[in-house]
């Protein structure tokens, strides 16, 4: 039986820990844009998870961050309550570092727009050192050391491996949607200059989506998304790094206790500390020559980062 297709015309491919939830967040809340409860459905990557709930499949009305479908009925369905959003879109940050994912894309929606954010390589990989510390999902509480033993973990999964650098090797990552796609339907934000001024980088993303750019206006930007939060104790040290072992047994566990637990027990708010820089010069090197290749692929300036 042929599945049906929904017109998904937009697709969000990150990079990870580069504003994307950010930026899924604010476009949701324009009239014209669809997404649908899933925030990353991970469909057209090779993505896996720690977490066995993740390959559950989603209940209607019911919002979940992540999620790894693999059924085209299970993932098309997810756009079932579409009614006349001129953007149909779908926000999976793996979808950029996966190598096969632009094809499989285009060849569903070879006029999909792609939208990419990315971020200042050494920045982006210890913004995601410092979540997965948070998550349980790290237990090297040392950066260059979490860097040395990732570089030999195998395989290189998304979901699996952390890939500290990996995703932050940018040419061939962009390059792979540029010759899929060509350069009219590919709009490339640089996390930076987004946080810097955001209405106008919105206003500039609506423009590209041809939707309306006043409706940027009225939406709150005061609202932080994904605040850096660490572990309240040992105790809440151990239940995040073990969490995941609980297997489907969490899914037992009512919404409002997990709620509570988050936001009361476990984690609390602290200042985000910076890089060591040592840790900073050792990425420097190791992203030097790909920012330097990119900055030719995209004709742009890229300095900021080299600073």
């Amino acid at each position: 039986m042929e599945v049906k297709k929904p017109n998904i015309n937009l697709f969000i491919v990150g990079a990870a820990k580069s504003g994307t939830t950010s930026l899924y967040n604010y476009l949701a809340q324009h009239p014209d844009v669809f997404f649908p409860d899933v925030k990353e459905p991970n469909f057209y990557s090779d993505a896996e998870s720690h977490n066995p709930s993740a390959y559950i499949k989603p209940k209607k009305g019911k919002f979940y961050h992540n999620k790894i479908i693999t059924d085209p009925a299970v993932y098309f369905s997810l756009f079932d309550e579409v009614k006349n959003q001129a953007i149909v879109a779908d926000s999976s940050p793996s979808y950029l570092w996966d190598q096969q994912t632009a094809k499989r894309i285009h060849k569903d929606f070879p006029e999909a727009k792609i939208v990419m954010l990315l971020r200042n390589p050494v920045q982006r990989a210890f913004s995601q050192f410092l979540m997965d510390l948070k998550d349980g999902n790290q237990i090297e509480e040392n950066f260059k050391q979490a860097l040395l033993k990732d570089a030999k973990f195998q395989p290189k999964t998304w979901g699996r491996a952390h890939l500290y650098t990996e995703i932050g090797l940018y040419h061939d990552q962009v390059k792979q949607y540029l010759d899929t796609f060509g350069n009219q339907l590919i709009k490339v934000v640089i996390y930076e200059d987004f946080i810097k001024d955001t209405a106008k980088y919105l206003k500039d993303i609506c423009a590209f989506l041809n939707i309306d750019t006043n409706y940027i206006d009225t939406i709150d930007y005061n609202k932080v998304y994904n605040p850096y939060v660490v572990p309240k104790g040992k105790i809440s040290k151990f239940i995040l790094t073990y969490k995941n072992k609980f297997g489907l047994l969490k899914l037992l566990v009512p919404k409002f206790v997990k709620e509570y637990l988050n936001n009361k027990m476990l984690f609390k708010q602290e200042k985000k500390p910076i890089i060591e820089p040592a840790d900073k010069a050792y990425l420097n090197t190791v992203f030097e020559a790909d920012i330097i290749k990119l900055e030719q692929l995209l004709q742009q300036d890229l300095n900021q980062w080299k600073q």
